[in-house]
């Protein structure tokens, strides 16, 4: 019987090629509810829900301004390019994972020219002898996955890579979160600044009319140094808002990628209304979440990970050879009498390392009970970020509507102590405590409005992006 060596070397691939050792993955689960706890408040009274896009949530703000911003950020910021920096980084290794279920091939000409001594062993005709000799070797070498170790280092390394992808969405959110959180601030200490201004005004009047009844012997230089206390100590506060901005301003700068020397924003005082959010929004939105994403990924490449680990206890099996021409003139190598072949097949069985394979099994194992666990926290502070975000914009729909009212009263009060002051009913000092607890209102209800665009803002983010429907996204449950 004659026997085939070609066949004979292949025949392990063959018995073995859909043979992989370890467990298979499968998706983590976590508790999901149905919905969420907590329902939005409306931003307007019988305003529709805002509708909201996936990759540019935030035109649901209607801010031409914000919107330029973003882009720059998108295309500038220097986070979103050290993201995009790894994932060509993790695509390159998943490549490289996948060179190794293709042999490798290579290519090896030589030319040597030898003397032999006389007296070398083995010497047949008694005399020293110099010769060429012309190699032009083809070589073949092939690791035979039969246990399923290249196909588990692949998927590892595709989950990773999947992986780096969701962590460049989840950066490249944050990064328009961030932006538009300091938009929003920054577009409130404006609001704050135009109401500082007219109180501003406003004291300098009040200074003016009590020093001319203090020159008319009708006021005390008692409230004429009160009234100019209440004067530079709103200057005092405006002055802060000014650090407050500026920073905010240098902050929005490097989120876009320019030094803050070469940026600025006009000021804009006037207060945004925040999008009116859908009620009852269904808590399969955190699909779309990429640190979700990212941390399933994670749980896919530890899972083939223990595969890696496990296929260690089993034989390496290796394919080796060359075939090529051999002569010791270069004018005759191409000849089919001198071909030259080799085929070798090799099986390296570990015996014993030390325990080094089963601490690379229990390794690989606490990796993977690690990212699970890591998966299953992922999720759950997922759902404490949006019910946060949800019970903050519904409490505070209500303290904006407490603080206007308080501001419409504080404004009576001081048309009030006003006129009964002028009237000489009164001291300067009702009038300074009504005008003190008018601008107090008036920033708190700025700072509320502030608040409620940035909460929505985090509401976003802690969404994934939006909140349209899942039907929208074709995403599946975590």
């Amino acid at each position: 019987m004659r026997i085939n060596f070609v066949t004979l070397g292949l025949l392990p691939a063959m018995l073995f090629s859909a043979c992989a050792v370890g467990p298979k993955y499968h998706k983590p689960s976590a508790p999901v509810p149905p919905q969420f706890k907590e329902s939005p408040g409306a931003s307007t009274e019988g305003s529709a829900p805002s509708p909201i896009a996936y990759a540019d949530w935030w035109r649901v703000f209607n801010d031409s301004v914000l919107d330029g911003l973003e882009r720059d950020a998108v295309a500038a910021n220097q986070d979103i390019r050290i993201a995009v920096a790894r994932v060509d980084q993790a695509e390159a290794a998943a490549r490289y994972a996948h060179s190794f279920l293709s042999p490798t091939i290579g290519l090896g000409p030589s030319v040597a020219r030898t003397r032999e001594a006389q007296d070398r062993p083995n010497n047949a005709t008694g005399h020293a002898a110099t010769y060429n000799d012309a190699q032009l070797p083809v070589t073949f070498s092939y690791e035979v996955d039969a246990w399923g170790r290249v196909r588990r280092s692949l998927e590892s390394a595709r989950a990773v890579y999947q992986a780096t992808e969701a962590d460049l969405r989840f950066v490249r959110l944050s990064i328009e979160a961030n932006v538009a959180a300091d938009y929003f601030s920054l577009r409130e200490t404006d609001a704050e600044r135009a109401v500082l201004d007219t109180t501003i005004d406003q004291a300098q009047q009040a200074l003016d009319l009590t020093t001319n009844r203090f020159n008319g012997g009708i006021a005390s230089e008692l409230e004429v140094k009160q009234a100019k206390t209440l004067l530079d100590q709103t200057k005092a506060q405006a002055q802060a808002l000014d650090v407050q901005r500026s920073q905010l301003e240098h902050a929005i700068a490097v989120l876009t990628g320019r030094p803050p020397s070469e940026f600025s924003l006009p000021k804009n005082p006037s207060a945004a209304l925040a999008p009116t959010i859908p009620p009852g929004l269904p808590a399969e939105l955190l699909v779309r979440r990429p640190d979700i994403a990212e941390a399933d990924r994670n749980v896919a490449a530890t899972t083939a990970e223990i595969g890696i680990a496990r296929a260690a206890y089993l034989p390496n099996i290796s394919l080796t050879g060359w075939a090529g021409f051999e002569s010791v003139a270069i004018g005759s190598l191409l000849g089919w009498q001198n071909m030259i072949a080799s085929l070798a097949v090799s099986a390296v069985t570990p015996v014993f390392n030390g325990g080094r394979n089963r601490a690379g099994v229990d390794e690989a194992t606490a990796a993977y009970r690690g990212s699970l666990a890591q998966y299953e926290k992922t999720v759950l502070v997922a759902y404490q970020d949006v019910e946060d975000q949800l019970a903050a914009l519904r409490i505070l729909s209500g303290e904006a509507q407490s603080e206007a009212d308080a501001v419409a009263d504080a404004k009576g009060a001081v048309e009030i102590a006003t006129n009964r002051y002028k009237a000489g009913l009164v001291g300067y000092l009702d009038v300074l405590v009504a005008q003190t607890t008018l601008l107090a209102n008036e920033r708190v209800a700025a700072q509320i409005s502030g608040q409620r665009m940035v909460g929505t803002v985090a509401l976003v983010r802690a969404l994934g992006g939006g909140w349209l429907g899942v039907e929208s996204s074709g995403a599946s449950k975590p």
